[in-house]
């Protein structure tokens, strides 16, 4: 129950703002947190911030943990579930004021994340993401942990840290209602958490440009705040050249699974979104302060298939400066740029100096040179699978396989996921690189491609290594 709460937190804070009472000229774009100027950030933050104050933010919270609504959240709808509760979640943040009118949803860019840690160029989930950090990071656990318990949801956490974003944070609406509100937010410390190994460009561009199943109905198990990015790069890509006429009946759109009453979801069901107690549909909880936001929205799965075609609700992704640029335009042809990005980015700083000083210290050529490394190691990798391997996908199962062993061996192990997420969300199989660890174990599996390892520690360091890459 605790990761339900945390995920719908990171879920809230990892993504935000919109157009609703307040009318913004301008379309809707969503950026990188990375490509964020100062200005842009500290207004977001305000808007989140000013969002717990009114009592709005920890009713979005109530409904993601609402076990009928949370059923379908985590199910096989995941994408469109949280698509029209974050364009929710948008909506009432743009009506705060003038001032936040033209907020737009900050992405999480995860693949550059795991390209750094990789790289070695940080150590965990806090020190390489400037977004924990903008939110308040997190703070070493004290003497003992902390019981707290959120919307009626008890657990231990290592602290509970004040920020600008987390100083109005109310646990409940009877609290916020009473004025007992904790005014600080439970975290653990992300300073002891590894990125997992999942997070590469690899996997993602496999994730992205695989068949449906792997796109639609498993993304439970390995849920990031990106995923919305990802599934409209996997739209953009994969469906819109010729988008189907019925969204609902056509396997690149539509999957189904049983909602908690047990019966299968129909494209033409309502979505299960409570609020309130007793718990209302959130579609006819005219009473309950966040309904408004939610007025405008398509109330079925199927119409948020294409984000592109939602009304005055419609919105795109920029990923320019991050590493899925290249996959969104480039879509099945994309080939992991050569060290040619971290030269041009400095190059076009020295022709462009007006932009070089503004440019966000998070898109810096330390990142660039991370993403480089990568890229060039994925380049020379996939070259030399090639040499053995002929299919496409044989030869990224094999790339894929290297980056497991090398987080194995080298990064600090490859786990299985928690009971509690497993349980939280219905999970049964343990992460891909721990699939990919245990099948090598067995014999299942097998990297043959002669001198991988070498190729990989052309590129990268490894912390205290075994005899597979002594």
């Amino acid at each position: 129950m605790r990761f339900l709460y945390l995920h719908a937190l990171l879920s809230l804070l990892a993504i935000a703002l919109a157009q609703t009472t307040v009318s913004c000229p301008q379309k809707r774009v969503r950026r990188a947190w990375s490509q964020y100027s100062k200005a842009d950030k500290d207004t977001y933050i305000n808007a989140v911030a000013l969002a717990m104050q009114k009592g709005y933010h920890q009713r979005f919270v109530e409904m993601h943990m609402d076990p009928p609504s949370e059923r379908e959240a985590h199910g096989c709808l995941f994408f469109y579930w949280h698509r029209a509760f974050l364009l929710g979640y948008e909506n009432m943040l743009r009506s705060l004021g003038n001032q936040y009118a033209c907020v737009t949803i900050p992405y999480w860019d995860y693949a550059t994340l795991g390209a750094k840690f990789i790289a070695g160029s940080c150590n965990n989930m806090l020190s390489c993401s400037t977004l924990l950090q903008d939110f308040g990071g997190s703070l070493p656990r004290g003497r003992s942990t902390q019981s707290r318990s959120v919307n009626g949801a008890s657990f231990q956490t290592d602290n509970c840290v004040v920020s600008p974003m987390t100083q109005n944070f109310c646990q409940d609406t009877k609290s916020w209602t009473d004025k007992k509100c904790y005014n600080c937010m439970p975290r653990n410390d992300w300073s002891k958490v590894a990125v997992p190994p999942d997070v590469n460009i690899v996997n993602v561009f496999n994730n992205i440009m695989g068949n449906v199943k792997p796109t639609l109905a498993g993304v439970t198990a390995g849920v990031q705040a990106i995923v919305d990015a990802m599934h409209s790069i996997y739209y953009n890509c994969i469906v819109r050249r010729n988008p189907p006429a019925n969204p609902g009946n056509d396997l690149r759109t539509w999957t189904t699974c049983r909602n908690s009453k047990g019966t299968s979801i129909d494209p033409k069901d309502i979505i299960t979104m409570r609020v309130g107690a007793p718990a209302t549909s959130i579609w006819t909880a005219t009473s309950n302060p966040i309904y408004p936001f939610f007025q405008g929205l398509p109330r079925t799965y199927p119409a948020y298939a294409d984000t592109s075609n939602l009304g005055s609700n419609s919105y795109t992704y920029d990923f320019t400066g991050t590493a899925l640029d290249g996959m969104n335009n480039l879509c099945l042809s994309f080939k992991p740029p050569r060290a040619f990005l971290q030269e041009s980015s400095l190059i076009e700083d020295r022709l462009n100096p007006k932009k070089a000083s503004v440019y966000n210290p998070d898109t810096s050529s330390s990142n660039q040179s991370c993403i480089a490394t990568e890229s060039n190691w994925i380049t020379e990798a996939t070259a030399l699978a090639a040499k053995v391997y002929s299919e496409p996908s044989d030869i990224n199962n094999q790339v894929q396989m290297m980056l497991c062993v090398f987080y194995n061996e080298c990064l600090g192990g490859v786990y299985d996921y928690s009971e509690e997420f497993k349980k939280t969300f219905r999970v049964h199989s343990p992460p891909p690189c721990k699939q990919v660890i245990d099948g090598l174990a067995r014999g299942d599996f097998v990297i043959g491609v002669p001198g991988w390892e070498a190729t990989m520690m052309k590129h990268y360091k490894c912390s205290s290594p075994s005899s597979v890459f002594a």
